[in-house]
This record gives C-alpha cells, structure tokens and sequence, in this order.
C-alpha cells in the first residue's frame, strides 16, 4: 500500500511538471545560424520551422527571437508541491518571462504580487503564453548589450524615449541585458544602416601591420611606445596606431574580446614574407594594414584573411584580389557621385569646363564630357584649358552672356590650376548666376581661404572624409583621444580609427563587412563585394558651401 502511494504521489508530480511545460518557447538566434540548422537541431523540417516563425526569412539575423518546439515537453521537470514556479537565486521577471515564452506583464497579471517585486523562494504561477500577433512591419532590432540605457539607446537611433517604450511594453519594468528592442519601422526606401549589434560571446582575432620600423628606432615595445616623430611617416605610423589602439579600447569597454597582433612591416616585402612564414592567419577574423596599398596588395593575395588597406592610393583602381578590402572609394568612385548629383537637379544651364591640360586629368577631361553630353535637355558645354596654369581672361569672359545660368566644372588638383578658376570667377559672380564644382578638394585647395567665395558660388565636391566639427559625437571622440594621448587627434589618426572601429564592429555584430550603410567621425562605410575583386568601400559624402557659409551634406 505505502509503495502505491509513493507510485501515485510520483505521477501526481509528473502530471503536475508537464501542466507547467509549455509545447512551444523562444529561442535566439546566434551568429552563423540559419533556419535548416536550428531545424535540424530541433528535429523538425526547415519549411516547418518557417510556418511557426512567419515573416522570418531562411538566415535571420543574428538576435532575432524565433518560436521552437520545447525539447523538455512531456519530459519530468522540477515542480514544486503547489503548482507553482519556485524563483531561484538571481532570477529576474526578464529570465522567467524568456524561459517560457511569455512577457513580463502576463507574468505579472497572473502573480499581482511580483507589483511589489520579485523575491526569492516566491511561487509564481506560469501563464500559457499568448497567440503571438504577426507584425508584418520589417524593425530596426537592437540586442541590449553590457552598458546599454534606454538614453543611448534612443541617441543612438534618432528616436523618442516614447516611442521606445510603445514598441516594447516591457521595458517599464526596465532594461535587462539579451533584451531585443525594436527601434523603429525600416523605412525601404532609405539606404540600409548598418546596426551595431555586437556577439559579446564572439572573440575577434584581429592583427595589425604598420611600418614601425622598431629596429631603426630601438623601441621596445609597440602598445607603449613613444615614438619622436622624425619623419612624415612615422607620423603617419604614430597617429595610426593611435587611432587603432583607441577604437579597440572603446570595443572592449562594452565587452566585446578581442586579441591583436602587431607586426612591424618595415615598409618591406621581405619582412612581409618572413611575417607569413612565421605566422598562421588562418584564425585571424581580419589585418587592418599594412599601411601602403600595393603591400596590403601583396599581402592579400598571400593569406586566407581579410586585410583591410586603411588609406586611399592612386593605385587601388587597377589592383584587385579576392580577400582585399579597399576601405576608401576610388576617384571614378567620387566622379560619379558628383556626376550622378548634378544630373539630378541640371536644369538647362551652361557648362563650362576647366582644365589644366596636365596629361593625367586628359582621360578624366573627356570621360566627364562625356557624361555631362548625357544630361536631359544639355545646352552647350565647353572647355578652357589653362595655359602654364593660367586662364585667359579676355577668352573667358566671352563664354558668358547675360541673363544666362552657368556651371562651372573644375579638373585639377593644382594649386595654380585651382586659384587661377577661381580668381576669374570671383569677378564674374557679380554680373552671372554660376555655380562651382571640382572633382577634386585636396591639397589644390589650401590657398583658397575665401569661403565667401565658394558659399556664393554654392561650390559641391565629392570626398570620402568629412568632419562636422559641431557633432556631438564627433566632439566626444575629439575629447576622448585628448585625454587619452594628450592631444587632438590628426586626419590620420581619426581614419585609421575610423576603419578598425568599423571593421570590428561589423564582424562582431554579423560577420559580413558589406552589411549596411555605417558613418564613423570621418568615413562613410558602404562595402561593395565583386567576384575575385574583393570588397570596395563606395561610401562618398557630397559637400556644399552655402552662401550663409554653413557647410551641407547632400544626400
């Protein structure tokens, strides 16, 4: 009798744990997982894990909640003499409410007493979740990572607190970390962000190459060099490995681990070569260098890991390989935009442009013609080439007639070539309606100190770096590096921050580089990948000087 008893107490006990089970519970979705490997995992076929799961493609990103077959249905699971969930040590209503797929106010709306908080050793009786709603609205996701508040969160995002809090009714009860937040309704027509989503559980095996020349200059050690600046490109080498070393600080303060090797490249091929031989990358997640394009060439085409070449060079446009990544767009690159952009809004005016009858713009001179032939409704185009970097005045005057509106194109990167355009044009501002745009804004440009000038002639150029000075974060960033190294940052400094803050943050938050759209302090970051071309930053920033000499973005 005793043992039937004890026989029947136990099947009231199971009976009881499978009343608490539920058939169905949420499940994350890791990196490098899909839909047919979770099914397997599951036992399930992939096209029925999709019906569970409408509105979820075959690779979901990494972070997003899914429905699965609880795996402990109608198994013996621990209970407690009431019916009732036991709350252990360092639980937490978020944990509870995930472990069996219901929300934090169902879990209140059936224990009131969790209004007061909830303690250990409370008893809490489970919901069956509700029918999940099908939202067939696309979300911007974020998964709350170490450090995360709702106020960053909504800066991040450009959205309201409310707004937040409408999309996601848990986090009145405030926000806990694994928590996945909708931000806000993807908007197809925009260009698709990149959103920081880091794998905090992922190690990222990143190696640095810089032509230190650590030999030459008896230094010790590379993460706490002094180096005297003796030459340009040591300074260059200096501030680069500044901005590195500050872009992996700032990822490793929100948690993320990441190991680096430094290699001093010494600018040589052979230190290359011995760098290879001694050294596996089959394990390495991604190299940031080396410094000069035609080594990270040569590097690229010598091991299975992506190398990152951080600064534009001239040679880019003709070098390519399969694991290269070009981290700054390509002059054609930089055409375009300017060209695709004054198409849009051409509307009959005379285009006149200027050249300086340097050989190495002649094939950028024509092909640009060219282009502008293909406007809608083109009126005349004409070209004034500079003789010994100069315009002739009398000639050019004669291009403009009254009452007419005129372009003005400028292909040169010379000072003389650039100072000579726009010293005539600043004489003929004041009788025409001309606007001003140059295919290139470097170093042509530094003589040119008459900003007045350019706002009046509502002067566009194309670049892949541009600093807005007055941006918060950008201001942040500038405060940071300063007390950091004791100085402001330099241009190459905030780039090769800019480049290894991008590439880390990618390959920790989706493994793929090309994923969306991504602004840093400096750097537009729009990764393009052709088949044994490797990957192309083709991020560019259109810049126009208005005649209130505010300075402007064009989309």
């Amino acid at each position: 009798m005793k043992k039937i008893a004890i026989i029947l107490l136990l099947f009231l006990i199971s009976s009881v744990g499978f009343s608490q089970q539920k058939k169905y519970i949420s499940y994350t979705v890791k990196s490098g997982e899909n839909m047919k490997k979770i099914a397997r995992a599951y036992d399930l076929s992939t096209k029925d894990l999709l019906r569970l799961n409408p509105g979820v493609g075959r690779k979901p990103k990494p972070n997003t909640v899914i429905i699965v077959p609880n795996l402990n249905f109608g198994k013996s699971v621990d209970v407690i003499d009431d019916d009732k969930y036991l709350v252990q040590p360092k639980e937490t209503l978020f944990g509870i409410s995930q472990k069996y797929g219901i929300t934090i106010d169902e879990l209140i709306e059936a224990n009131p007493q969790l209004r007061e908080g909830l303690k250990i050793g409370m008893k809490l009786m489970i919901p069956d979740p509700k029918p999940a709603v099908i939202d067939s609205i696309n979300y911007v996701m974020h998964n709350v990572i170490k450090d995360d508040t709702v106020f960053n969160i909504k800066q991040r995002y450009d959205v309201a607190e409310e707004e937040l809090h409408e999309l996601n009714p848990d986090l009145k009860h405030g926000l806990n970390l694994g928590m996945v937040l909708k931000i806000k309704p993807i908007d197809e027509t925009e260009e698709k962000l990149f959103i920081e989503n880091l794998n905090i559980g992922k190690e990222i095996n990143l190696a640095v190459m810089l032509p230190y020349h650590l030999k030459k200059f008896q230094t010790d050690s590379i993460l706490e060099m002094n180096l005297e600046k003796r030459n340009s490109v040591l300074n260059i080498v200096t501030d680069s490995h500044m901005g590195i070393q500050m872009a992996i600080d700032s990822l490793k303060t929100k948690g993320l681990t990441i190991n680096v090797d430094y290699f001093d490249t010494e600018n040589s091929n052979y230190k290359l070569q011995l760098i290879t031989g001694r050294k596996d990358f089959s394990n390495t997640d991604a190299v940031v260098g080396p410094l000069f394009f035609d080594k990270a060439h040569w590097l690229s085409k010598r091991i299975n890991a992506p190398v990152i070449s951080p600064i534009f060079s001239k040679k880019q446009a003709e070098l390519n390989s399969a694991n290269l990544i070009k981290s700054a767009p390509n002059r054609l690159m930089l055409e375009d935009a300017l060209i695709n952009y004054m198409e849009g809004v051409y509307q009959g005016e005379e285009i006149i442009v200027i050249n300086d009858s340097l050989p190495k713009t002649q094939s950028q001179l024509w092909r640009v013609v060219n282009k502008l032939k293909k406007f809608d409704s083109v009126q005349n185009i004409s070209v004034e080439k500079l003789a010994n970097g100069f315009i002739d005045n009398e000639k050019f005057v004669e291009k403009f007639d009254e009452g007419k509106k005129y372009w003005v194109v400028l292909i040169s990167d010379s000072n003389v070539g650039t100072s000579a355009a726009l010293n005539n044009l600043k004489a003929l501002i004041e009788l025409h309606d001309i606007r001003f745009f140059s295919l290139f804004k470097d170093a042509n440009f530094n003589r040119i100190n008459d900003n007045n000038l350019l706002g009046r002639l509502q002067f566009v150029y194309p670049t892949y770096e541009f600093i807005n000075i007055e941006d918060e974060v950008v201001q942040n960033f500038y405060n940071s590096f300063k007390r950091k190294n004791g100085a402001y940052p330099t241009k190459y400094a905030i780039r090769a921050f800019d480049v290894t803050y991008d590439a880390i943050a990618r390959l920790a938050s989706n493994e793929d580089l090309r994923e969306g759209v991504s602004y840093r302090v400096s750097s537009k970051f729009d990764y393009d990948k052709k088949l044994f071309e490797g990957i192309e930053n083709k991020g560019v920033f259109l810049i126009k000087y208005n005649e209130d000499l505010s300075i402007e973005v064009l989309e």
